[in-house]
């Protein structure tokens, strides 16, 4: 398991979540991160709880480019790995 630093934190613009936090950060325990193709076929109740259950029904959610997902963090590793894209 990856421990994630205690200065980690997730900044978000959806004002109306109940996990929006002034200054535009996300103040959820957990977050479920999944490509845009996975979020249009799984329910809204599926979320970070049912994580296992999502990878051993659909496998992991590759994706190549940043607009395929919500997450506007993503880098392709390999990209990065080549110091080609993204920051640290």
């Amino acid at each position: 398991m990856i421990s994630i630093p205690q200065k980690t934190h997730v900044h978000c613009t959806v004002e109306n979540c109940k996990w929006f936090a002034e200054p535009n950060l996300c103040v959820a325990e957990k977050i479920l991160v999944v490509s845009d193709d996975f979020a249009r076929e799984l329910p809204n109740e599926m979320d970070v709880e049912q994580t296992n259950q999502i990878v051993s029904q659909k496998g992991l959610s590759p994706i190549t480019e940043c607009y395929q997902s919500c997450c506007k963090t993503f880098v392709p590793r390999d990209l990065y790995d080549k110091g080609l894209g993204g920051s640290s």
